[in-house]
C-alpha cells in the first residue's frame, strides 16, 4: 500500500513538473514571437533612418560628402604633410575641402 501511495503521488508530482514545464515553454514561445515581431518592425529601413536622424543625429550623405578612394590624396593632406607640420591637422585638411 505504501509503494502504491508512493508511486501515485510521485506521479502527481511528475504531472505537476510537467505542467510547469509546459507553461514556461508557453511563455517563451510568446516573448519569442513578441520579439520576433519587434526585431521585423526595428530591422524596417524607415526606422532605422528615423532612428539615426531623432536619436542619434544623422542625415543622409550628400553629394559633395562621398569621395572616391582614387580622389583622397587630392581631398586630404598626405600623412607625411601632416606629421612634419605643414598642413595642419587632419581636421583642419578636411574642413579645409
Amino acid at each position: 500500500i505504501f509503494s502504491l501511495y508512493r508511486a501515485k503521488y510521485g506521479a502527481r508530482e511528475s504531472a505537476e513538473a510537467i505542467a510547469d514545464v509546459e507553461a514556461q515553454i508557453e511563455i517563451a514561445i510568446e516573448a519569442r514571437t513578441e520579439l520576433l515581431a519587434e526585431f521585423s518592425h526595428r530591422s524596417r529601413q524607415e526606422w532605422v533612418e528615423e532612428y539615426a536622424r531623432n536619436e542619434l543625429g544623422m542625415v543622409p550623405t550628400r553629394a559633395d560628402q562621398i569621395v572616391r578612394i582614387e580622389e583622397l590624396d587630392s581631398r586630404i593632406a598626405s600623412v607625411e604633410d601632416l606629421s612634419a607640420g605643414q598642413g595642419g591637422s587632419r581636421a583642419e585638411a578636411i574642413d579645409a575641402d
